[in-house]
C-alpha cells in the first residue's frame, strides 16, 4: 500500500492514519491493507513508537464499530472483523510491553539501570563480564536480564556456550527518554569499533610482512635474511680468507 518505508515516529502516525481512512471507505478491505497495516504495527512495537501504536488501536477500533451497525454479517464481512479484533489485540499487547506501558522506571544507581548503560557501552557482552563490570555475580546478572528481557529493553543470544547481550531499539529509546544514557556512550562505543578496527589492521600488517629465515653460516653463526633475499652479500668463512 505504500512505496517506501515509513520514517521517523510522525510519518509512522500519518501512515497508520492514512491505511486506516483508506480501509474506512473501502468496499472490501483487502490483503494487501491488513499485511500494510501489520507491517507499520511490528515496526512501530519494535522501536516503542507508541503515538503510532495509539493510533493505529483508535483506528482500529473505529473501524470495528461499523460492523456493529450491521445486523446480519456476510461471510467476507466476519472474516474482516475477526481479522480487526486480532489487530487490536496485537496492538493492545504491544502498548502493554512498552516500558511506559510496564511502568519501568529504574534506579540510575541500580543494577538494571547499570546493566542497561553497560551494554549500550559495548554491545556483546556475556554474563560474566557483565557481573565484572556491575560488581556482582553471574546469579544476578541472570536475574536482572530476564526482568529486562520481559521489558523488551534487551535481547539476548547465544555466542558458543555465552549469552551475548544487546540493546533493543526500545531499551536505546528509553535510556534516551530517562537520561540514563551517558552524553558520551555513542562516542565510547565508536572508539571501541575504532580500536577493533586498528587492531585488525595491525593484525593484517603483521601477517602481510614478509617472514625472516634464519640460516646459519659455514662457521657457524646464526644468521637473519629477510624472505626476499639478503640486503647484503654474505662474509666468507675465515678458513677461506687469506
Amino acid at each position: 500500500m505504500t512505496d517506501s518505508a515509513p520514517g521517523p515516529t510522525h510519518d509512522r502516525r500519518t501512515e497508520v492514519r492514512r491505511l486506516i481512512d483508506a480501509m474506512e471507505h473501502a468496499k472490501v478491505i483487502s490483503d494487501g491493507h491488513f499485511s500494510a497495516l501489520g507491517m507499520l504495527i511490528t515496526d512501530a512495537s519494535l522501536s516503542a513508537d507508541e503515538p503510532a501504536l495509539v493510533e493505529c488501536q483508535d483506528g482500529l477500533q473505529w473501524l470495528h464499530r461499523h460492523y456493529l451497525d450491521v445486523g446480519a454479517l456476510d461471510a467476507p464481512q466476519r472474516e474482516q472483523r475477526g481479522r480487526i479484533l486480532g489487530l487490536i489485540d496485537v496492538v493492545h499487547w504491544a502498548l502493554k510491553r512498552l516500558p511506559s506501558g510496564l511502568q519501568l522506571a529504574l534506579q540510575p544507581e541500580g543494577y538494571a539501570a547499570r546493566f542497561l548503560v553497560a551494554v549500550a557501552r559495548r554491545p556483546g557482552m556475556s554474563n560474566r563480564q557483565l557481573a565484572a563490570e556491575l560488581g556482582t555475580d553471574e546469579t544476578e546478572i541472570s536475574r536482572t536480564g530476564r526482568k529486562l528481557l520481559s521489558a523488551g529493553v534487551v535481547w539476548r543470544r547465544k555466542e558458543w556456550r555465552h549469552n551475548a547481550w544487546d540493546l533493543t531499539p526500545r531499551g536505546r529509546q528509553y535510556l534516551e527518554t530517562s537520561g540514563l544514557l551517558p552524553a558520551d556512550a555513542d562516542a565510547d562505543a565508536d572508539a571501541v569499533g575504532e580500536a577493533v578496527a586498528d587492531s585488525g589492521a595491525g593484525r593484517r600488517a603483521e601477517a602481510a610482512r614478509p617472514a625472516e629465515t634464519v640460516t646459519r653460516s659455514p662457521d657457524g653463526v646464526p644468521r637473519r635474511t629477510p624472505a626476499n633475499g639478503p640486503s647484503r652479500p654474505q662474509e666468507p668463512p675465515r678458513s677461506a680468507r687469506g
